[in-house]
């Protein structure tokens, strides 16, 4: 097997495309492996019982995201110029290492993790999708978008049953020993790197690469973005509706734990949620062929508005239903096709790049929603701030779509001249 592939069109030569099962195998075990978070439902609750106030976490998740978005474009041009494969290995010790941190929850320790957590994931952005949507190439050359689409949603199946696990387990080993789910967490971060060594690497054209330099590479990739609202549009509402879910997600440990749930519960309750997830995920490949993209974009968004809606409901059963169902739902499905819509409007050669502009997006919203809806709870009821985050995310995607409107009309203007 040779050691490196470019993003070049795949060939469909048999004999080429025959080794994509095992690097799609190689590639799902890496994914098992970093979505084993066993952290994920408690480590809010496990900095709190630290002294850390829900303002505080905003603001650690706040340099979290500044980090990442600080980092992204470079990580992008790095996939890019330097291999896709590499950046991920670099994802799996920055993480591994970040999380090995939370066992002294000191505040310089934990700014220090919470820095390095970032990294970690802007060499994570848009290498672990450029890599799939290779080998959607090879898989299906001649059918990439749909076979990414499904391959996606297969690979979003595995995080799901990953996180599930790791939530359930964690909330189990976290009652045995506070430290022990980061210590585990730590350990399989580092065990990820394994299953990419099988892996080829992947990067630009030799002859491209020796001509490239990183800033004329990001220039051509944002300019490819700016020439095209709709792949623009989409970059906006993937930040906007990703950081309302993920913000909710973290926060919901703690609204919970408030409610006095023992952490073995709060971890099956979120393990609970990803059932629902699960389910839709599986389903998105067959939304997305009968629902077209006009369509299916505006109708999850509102089944997101919809969920929050619920969620701000007094009546707890039915705020936890607005949660586990809808919230999750909308997620499930946007993810998998927002993700397709823009890889099939991608240039290859800046792929990665113009991939890191939509996981930098969601970092910007995050750096400006996560804290402030810290700070929110820490005044105001939940359901309050459930509210407002849909006034935000009902607001900001109006936006989006003025936006591309208004952008797509002076396109079309300039073309009529």
């Amino acid at each position: 097997m040779s050691n490196t592939i470019v993003t070049s069109t795949p060939s469909t030569n048999p004999e080429r495309t025959l080794p994509w099962r095992k690097w799609l195998f190689a590639f799902y075990s890496y994914t098992t492996a970093t979505n084993i978070t066993l952290t994920s439902a408690i480590w809010i609750i496990y900095l709190a019982t630290h002294g850390y106030s829900p303002f505080a976490i905003g603001l650690l998740e706040m340099l979290f995201h500044i980090s990442k978005f600080v980092a992204e474009i470079p990580t992008g041009i790095f996939a890019d110029l330097v291999g896709r494969r590499k950046s991920l290995i670099i994802y799996s010790a920055l993480n591994a290492i970040s999380t090995l941190l939370f066992l002294v929850p000191t505040p310089a320790l934990m700014i220090l993790s919470f820095v390095l957590s970032g990294l970690a994931f802007a060499f994570r952005g848009g290498a672990e999708e450029a890599i799939l949507w290779t080998l959607s190439g090879h898989a299906e050359p001649e059918q990439q978008a749909a076979r990414y689409s499904k391959l996606y949603s297969q690979m979003f199946l595995i995080s799901l049953v990953s996180e599930i696990t790791g939530n359930s387990l964690g909330g189990y080993l976290g009652h045995l020993l506070a430290l022990l789910p980061f210590i585990c967490q730590g350990t399989i971060s580092a065990l990820a790197i394994i299953p990419l060594l099988w892996i080829p690497d992947q990067k630009v054209e030799r002859g491209e690469r020796e001509h490239a330099h990183p800033l004329r590479h990001f220039i051509t990739g944002a300019r490819a973005v700016w020439h095209n609202p709709a792949l623009l549009g989409l970059i906006l509402l993937s930040g906007l509706t990703e950081s309302c879910w993920q913000t909710i997600y973290f926060y919901y440990q703690l609204y919970l734990h408030n409610f006095g749930f023992a952490l073995e519960i709060i971890g099956l309750a979120v393990a609970a949620s990803k059932l629902t997830s699960f389910l839709f995920t599986a389903a998105a490949p067959a939304i997305m062929r009968r629902l077209p993209e006009r369509w299916l974009l505006p109708t999850f968004v509102i089944v997101e508005v919809l969920g929050l809606l619920m969620m701000s409901s007094p009546w707890p059963v039915v705020s936890l239903a607005g949660y586990l169902v809808l919230f999750q739902a909308s997620v499930s499905v946007l993810n998998p096709a927002i993700s397709t819509y823009i890889n099939k409007r991608c240039p290859e050669a800046q792929r990665a790049t113009v991939l890191s502009l939509q996981t930098g997006m969601f970092s910007a919203a995050m750096i400006v929603l996560f804290p402030l809806f810290g700070l929110g709870i820490s005044h105001v009821p939940y359901s309050t701030a459930y509210l407002w985050t849909l006034e935000a995310l009902a607001g900001g995607s109006v936006a989006t779509w003025a936006i591309t409107w208004l952008l797509k009309r002076v396109r079309r203007q300039n073309i009529h001249r």
